[in-house]
């Protein structure tokens, strides 16, 4: 019988057999060669570690479509090879300790990869994880570069998150200052929101009256405001670590003003001129009025929405309110209010929805809705409303009076009045820390602060100021203190 090959049946399936004379299957293959002795630990990383890499290079496209991250990955796979080669001698060192090594090295460099590489493909990324370990020492200096270029970009994100949440960002210790801007004395008291206790006060030679926190003023380094020396309207931003005035804008108009707001990408300052009758727009970056929104007589405040699209003023001696587009700087919309009882001061909620105006010339708190311009709720309270404040919480609303001795609490769901508390003559700007649970009062006629407990809504301490306190804000304590 002709002998032929078939493929062996058997536990090899690429076993080859021939047939004897008697047909009978006979294994044709050479014999097994004993297993080699296994590689030292060392040694078995190292080869594997070539492999790889020999692997990798020749993928050009790979290397091509994510050639700054893959550098980066391979410097860190080179950092733990030369760990594991210069062990101490005598020391055992296993491939698991080894590959530990690797992997904490590799995963760091990841993100950096990952953000240089990011114009490559899905399936290239996952080879990038994959081969975590290769490496080659020719490519440290490649992957240096993109590990700052990597950083670089970062940097700049984070950077952008802290301007845009730089009060908070600015001190670490969580201590919260209140600052008192006296317009007498023009210093400012600064105190510790949670001892009431006067730390510093600081000579600033400017006179800031209407300042609190339902203004946007922090840009990230300065606090924004103004002042009228020789009724001359001046834009000021003020160095809070310092308590400097570290720069100003002449705006070329005449005072008084009463309130400067930034937009929420910190651009542009809108500040009203009352004796011009204007609104000022003002260049952040270059400190230059850019444009000036004409209004009816006496515009004597100027506040923003939260998102910034809108902006509204009480045209006092016009008896009017005027809402004017910040996209066009032009007034698209104005309401009239009854003759003689003159809008004095306003603020918008916080979510935008309500627009409090205090009127002057007949004693009321008006609340206003922003889109149809029509008054939902008007109230008499007290003699003198000036200002109001939210609650960070949302639960209260608190109005001062400069004709009397009280501060009305509303509640701010119902807009219904709550409680009056006396605090003494002349009461001005509010602030709150943060948890809601103490409100700071500045009171010009009695050259205090009060010091308000909300839970009980009472008043529990009065701290000495300069003269004639008014702008307050509550702000982080600045990193490092004063200088």
């Amino acid at each position: 019988m002709a002998k032929r090959t078939r493929p062996w049946p058997a536990r090899n399936p690429i076993c080859i057999a021939t047939l004897d004379e008697h047909g009978n299957a006979v294994c044709a293959c050479p014999p097994t060669p004993p297993p080699a002795p296994p590689p030292p630990e060392d040694s078995r990383y190292d080869d594997a570690l070539g492999v790889t890499l020999l692997s990798l290079l020749g993928r050009r496209r790979f290397l091509t479509a994510a050639a700054g991250g893959a550098t980066s990955l391979m410097l860190a796979a080179c950092g733990a090879s030369q760990s594991a080669n210069s062990a101490t001698p005598g020391s055992t060192t296993s491939a698991a300790a080894v590959a530990s090594r690797s992997t904490a090295l590799t995963t760091s460099s990841l993100a950096s990869a990952a953000t240089t590489a990011s114009s490559a493909s899905s399936s290239a990324a996952s080879a990038l994880a994959t081969s975590a370990t290769e490496s080659t020492s020719s490519s440290a200096s490649q992957a240096a570069t993109s590990s700052a270029t990597a950083s670089t970009t970062i940097s700049t994100s984070v950077a952008t998150t802290s301007s845009a949440n730089a009060a908070a960002a600015s001190s670490t210790s969580g201590a919260q200052w209140v600052y008192v801007f006296n317009v007498g004395s023009q210093d400012v008291t600064i105190l510790d929101a949670a001892t009431n206790k006067v730390l510093a006060t600081r000579p600033l030679g400017a006179a800031v009256r209407w300042l609190s926190d339902e203004q946007r003023y922090w840009d990230g380094q300065h606090v924004w405001t103004y002042d009228f020396p020789d009724n001359k309207l001046v834009a000021i931003a003020i160095e809070p670590k310092t308590v400097q005035v570290a720069g100003r804008s002449d705006t070329g108009t005449l005072g008084p003003g009463h309130s400067l707001m930034l937009t929420p990408d910190f651009k542009t300052a809108y500040v009203n001129a009352a004796g011009s009758n204007v609104i000022n727009v003002i260049d952040v970056a270059s400190k230059a009025v850019r444009d000036k929104i004409a209004v009816n007589a006496f515009p004597c405040d100027c506040h923003l929405t939260p998102d910034g699209k809108f902006g509204f003023t009480p045209e006092r001696d016009a008896d009017s309110v005027a809402k004017f587009d910040t996209s066009t700087n032009k007034i698209v919309k104005r309401m009239d209010f009854p003759k003689g009882s003159k809008p004095y001061m306003l603020r918008v909620s916080p979510d935008g929805k309500e627009v409090w105006v205090q009127a002057a010339g007949n004693n009321t708190n008006n609340i206003v809705d922003p889109d149809a311009m029509t008054i939902l709720h008007s109230e008499a309270d007290g003699k003198g409303p000036v200002t109001n404040a939210w609650s960070p919480d949302g639960k209260y609303v608190l109005l001062t009076h400069e004709g009397d001795e009280t501060v009305t609490v509303y509640d701010a769901q119902t807009q219904k009045m709550v409680k009056k508390v006396t605090v003494g003559q002349g009461s001005s700007n509010i602030g709150f820390t943060p948890d809601s649970k103490t409100a700071f009062i500045a009171v010009s006629g009695a050259n205090t602060v009060a010091v308000i407990d909300m839970a009980s809504l009472t008043v529990i301490t009065q701290v000495k100021a300069g003269k004639s306190p008014q702008g307050l804000i509550v702000m982080p304590a600045p990193e490092g203190g004063l200088s």
